[in-house]
């Protein structure tokens, strides 16, 4: 191609032969400052092989192309594209260097809305990974306030946003927001756009954090997320098998999940530390409620017995247990400790699957047949009314 060569592309073909025809667009779009496509190749170039995280001269590699042809272009390209391109070149870097590549552009930022949020969602992502915790939790805080109250904010800034939340409570070791932040992280991004090679590490951590977080009963959300799929044939496969127990609420489920895995459980202290403490206490919760969720409304009345021997539990902590369950709105209802019942008006929703709509479908089934036969008596009986 009949271009002037750069002496930065010069350079980068020399090292990496292999991506000769991007440089050469590269070069091209530089040339007649065709700055759109420029982007756009860089992305394809920066998102080549050579430049993965992975790789032991990244970071090197990365730092030096920006040095010498990205940084020349910052005024001419697209802000929130700009940042991208930031995000890009410090990920391979050590936390301390990557902020201070991005310090002097917060000011070139600050004019254009969304690109302002994604510099610094970058920056207090570097800030937690820095060990700098209060000042990342701070500036979270403030930009989760100011995304809040703005209109239209892109689902790319929504997605490094909670991104960033996630990484700050899992460092701070809190498994109930780090949970919540995963589960906002994936509404808003595509899992295209999430490096293959990470998914099933991210799946498995999102997994034991439900698992570990005390007031985390709603599996069925994490259970449906594409996500998931990619622990099937990873190294972390097992902890499906636990994940779905707890989604079904069923003790069978979980002592087999149990003894499937209980040499990778005790691998992982956070498993193993809250099988006690956390893990068999919800599974008797979540038994708890599918067993209100499979009775029909109008004999939703459980004895302790049933109870007892459904959650797994000695007779005496059943009121316990439902008492725990109403504190933390899984259901609604009242305890008759003279009779021994629990009298039901209500159990938490649950993200149904098809055997949970089958039921329903059967419930609405017999209300439908009841409902029919009343019909059939009243009209039975209208005449003798009218007469008397």
């Amino acid at each position: 191609m009949d271009v002037d060569q750069t002496p930065e592309l010069a350079a980068q073909r020399e090292a990496h032969p292999e991506l000769g025809e991007l440089i050469d667009q590269l070069q091209k779009y530089s040339n007649m400052k065709l700055f759109h496509q420029l982007t756009n190749t860089l992305f394809q170039y920066l998102s080549s092989p050579p430049f993965a995280a992975r790789e032991p001269n990244a970071a090197k590699d990365l730092l030096a192309f920006f040095n010498g042809f990205i940084k020349p272009l910052e005024s001419k390209l697209d802000k929130v594209r700009w940042v991208q391109i930031l995000t890009i070149v410090c990920k391979p870097q050590a936390a301390d260097s990557a902020l201070e590549i991005i310090a002097p552009y917060e000011a070139a930022v600050a004019g254009q809305r969304d690109a302002k949020y994604l510099w610094q969602a970058l920056k207090a992502e570097k800030q937690t990974l820095a060990g700098q915790l209060e000042e990342a939790k701070e500036a979270l805080e403030s930009l989760g306030k100011q995304i809040e109250e703005a209109y239209e904010v892109q689902a790319l800034i929504q997605s490094q946003f909670h991104k960033t939340n996630a990484l700050l409570w899992k460092h701070l070791g809190r498994s109930q927001e780090f949970y919540k932040s995963s589960i906002l992280y994936l509404a808003f991004t595509p899992l295209m756009s999430i490096p293959e090679e990470e998914r099933p590490k991210l799946a498995f951590e999102i997994g034991v954090a439900a698992l570990v977080a005390e007031e985390e009963f709603n599996f069925g959300e994490l259970l449906q997320q594409e996500l998931l799929q990619s622990l099937d044939g990873s190294q972390y496969a097992w902890s499906k098998d636990l994940l779905q127990a707890f989604g079904e609420g069923k003790f069978e489920m979980y002592d087999a999940a149990l003894s499937k895995t209980r040499t990778q459980i005790d691998a992982v202290p956070e498993l193993k530390n809250a099988e006690t403490s956390v893990l068999r206490p919800k599974m008797c919760a979540l038994a708890l409620m599918e067993l209100a969720f499979r009775k029909p409304k109008k004999q939703r009345r459980l004895s302790f017995e049933e109870i007892a021997q459904h959650c797994r539990v000695e007779l005496k902590e059943v009121e316990f247990l439902v008492m725990k369950a109403m504190f933390a709105d899984l259901i609604h209802g009242k305890i008759d400790e003279v009779a021994q019942l629990v009298i039901l008006t209500w159990v938490k929703p649950r993200i149904l699957d098809n055997a949970r709509i089958n039921l329903m479908r059967e419930h609405m089934d017999t209300w439908s047949a009841q409902t029919g036969l009343l019909l059939e008596t009243l009209e039975e009986m209208t005449p003798e009314l009218l007469v008397s």
